[in-house]
């Protein structure tokens, strides 16, 4: 699941998914320049995976929205990395695909389906066996 291929496809969902839910304002492009210039990708996936904490106690406490928010800004801190290493890359697949299926989740709280089915695709598309995509797939029929 670390490979190259996969790295670079979930990379370009991620993006693709970030412009799709219109979880994009205009500032978050300086954003995107920002985290693309920095030389430390490992701080960069640090930064990642503390967003992703946040948005999961926000999960847990019932606030969806701030979830989602948390969930983005980590999409758009993964969006922008440009990994050469093998391991990094591994870190970079499983935190991805915990986002997307967080991502999934928080909007089947919200009783919003319209990308969940789309987002368990992606995840079901690099792994087939995924439990969670395919159950969070069949909540949103």
């Amino acid at each position: 699941m670390g490979s190259l291929n996969f790295y670079l496809d979930s990379q370009k969902d991620l993006k693709g998914l970030l412009f799709d839910m219109g979880n994009l304002e205009n500032e978050d492009s300086d954003l995107f320049g920002f985290i693309s210039n920095l030389e430390n990708p490992k701080g960069v996936l640090e930064h990642s995976r503390k967003f992703k904490d946040e948005g999961n106690s926000s999960f847990k406490e019932g606030d969806f929205d701030s979830a989602l928010e948390k969930y983005s800004l980590s999409c758009v801190f993964l969006s922008c990395l440009a990994l050469q290493e093998e391991v990094a890359r591994n870190l970079f697949s499983q935190l991805a695909t915990s986002l997307i299926l967080n991502i999934a989740a928080s909007l089947l709280k919200k009783k919003e389906f319209e990308h969940v089915g789309h987002l368990c695709s992606i995840v079901l598309n690099y792994n087939p066996n995924n439990f969670k995509a395919l159950f969070q797939e069949q909540m949103q029929l």
